[in-house]
């Protein structure tokens, strides 16, 4: 049957898939689905479109800039860290980050930022005003403490999402580790999970290795405070300035790494594996709030209007990325759905994709018999 199965997932992913590109949702895409039969993980991946309008056609293995994707990661990181006695979830932010003193952000133990429970600004422009050359320490000390001094301006309690929390908490998670973000997310997901070749921060890669992510991945937007085409480098410009390696973004990815990354969360769930403890995961995705989807490192699907699309289950919880990137895991029907786009090429204002992803979704979800 998985023969069977892979031939018609794959014939309906594709069609979709082109069906995006021809309906300018995005460039070009890689999709890859995941499911169980018996003990057994399949995965398949569907490319379609190109990287640009007049480039070559996206391949299976094309890696794209993860964005906000970098988030449930790192918060994955986090948790594995604290199942090792090596980190601690209710330290407050301000005694491991000293630049953080006297914000909203350094009061915040790391799991209020986490669960985006910190009280800060969704975003700033921070990039816009560092009195610092980018990536140097003395920028990521400002941005840190400036950061830590956005508090949230939306009215009401509960979690507000907020890039700036995840900034911190990866400074965080990363002097508690006592080494760099970008070592600590590969010792502690990629390198467990064989995808440390598949899912990595790019601004950290050796300058070869560097170099062909750049010939290969799919280019983003045209950055006027860079004054280039960014590519194989982090879209998001507080991450750029903060040197490109963040808990908020900057990692890269293939749509097979993130697949089973996916899977195995979702396998620690279902008890399946000890990769996180079951007992981890499950705080993780406990609602801090009722009338929140908001979780730890994760978003759980909407009653209504979900991109997750109608037949994926009700405990679904997945992440989406603004550059045009999702992951949903349905622990209902055993699935990892994977969708990475360059939905911001040429430009952030297409936002096709909003309509693409639940129709995508639900149309493979239906070949599977979900």
């Amino acid at each position: 049957m998985s023969d069977e199965l892979k031939q018609r997932v794959q014939r309906e992913a594709k069609r979709l898939m082109d069906a995006g590109v021809a309906g300018q949702a995005f460039p070009g895409g890689v999709a890859c689905v995941g499911w169980m039969e018996g003990d057994q993980p399949h995965y398949v991946e569907v490319a379609a479109g190109r990287l640009r309008a007049d480039e070559a056609a996206v391949k299976p293995n094309t890696p794209y800039d993860l964005a906000s994707l970098t988030k449930p990661v790192v918060a994955t990181a986090a948790l594995r860290l604290v199942a090792a006695g090596k980190l601690a979830l209710d330290a407050r932010t301000d005694t491991i980050v000293t630049d953080v003193r006297g914000g909203v952000g350094g009061a915040a133990t790391l799991e209020k930022l986490l669960r985006h429970e910190a009280g800060l600004a969704p975003w700033g422009g921070l990039y816009l005003d560092v009195p610092h050359d980018p990536g140097t320490p003395a920028a990521r000390r400002w941005i840190l403490s400036e950061a830590s001094r956005r508090p949230n301006e939306e009215p009401g309690a509960g979690p507000h999402y907020s890039d700036l929390g995840y900034l911190i908490a990866g400074e965080v998670i990363a002097r508690s580790a006592g080494d760099k973000l970008d070592k600590v997310v590969s010792r502690e997901v990629c390198e467990p999970l064989g995808i440390a070749h598949e899912v990595y921060y790019a601004a950290a890669l050796p300058p070869d290795r560097r170099a062909q992510v750049i010939r290969e991945a799919a280019p983003t937007e045209w950055c006027e405070w860079r004054g280039r085409l960014v590519r194989g480098e982090v879209h998001d410009e507080n991450c750029a300035a903060f040197g490109g390696v963040a808990g908020s973004a900057g990692l890269f990815g293939t749509a097979h790494g993130v697949a089973v990354f996916g899977r195995a969360v979702l396998d620690s769930l279902l008890g399946r594996t000890e990769f996180l403890p079951r007992h981890l995961i499950e705080r993780a995705l406990e609602p801090s709030d009722r009338g929140s989807t908001v979780r730890m490192g994760w978003d759980q699907k909407s009653p209504e209007g979900s991109s997750a699309g109608r037949r994926m289950g009700s405990r679904t919880f997945g992440h989406l990325g603004f550059t045009g990137t999702s992951l949903w895991c349905d622990p209902d029907s055993d699935v990892v759905i994977v969708l990475l786009t360059n939905r911001v090429h040429p430009s952030r204002a297409n936002e096709r994709i909003k309509g693409f992803r639940p129709g995508f979704h639900d149309g493979v979800m239906s070949v599977l018999g979900k």
